[in-house]
């Protein structure tokens, strides 16, 4: 896999997470820092790292979403 290939692959999942993201998020001042940096990331490699970054965070709210929903199921049965 190219660099060019990795950060495409990063942009369309991140592009998938930011659709389905309400602007209240917790965590909007971290992907907002995120975003910046990759403004002024002089090449693909810290470009990737960056998305990577976001991704993760995303990644993190997704896992604490599960978290709830596992629980209030449980709550429920």
């Amino acid at each position: 896999m190219t660099y060019k290939e990795a950060y495409d692959l990063h942009v369309q999942l991140l592009h998938v997470y930011e659709q389905n993201l309400e602007n209240s998020h917790p965590y909007r001042t971290q992907i907002n820092h995120f975003k910046k940096q990759f403004y002024i990331a002089e090449d693909m490699v810290q470009r990737i790292f960056v998305l990577n970054q976001i991704i993760k965070i995303h990644e993190a709210r997704k896992e604490q979403l599960i978290h709830v929903c596992s629980r209030s199921r449980l709550l429920i049965i």
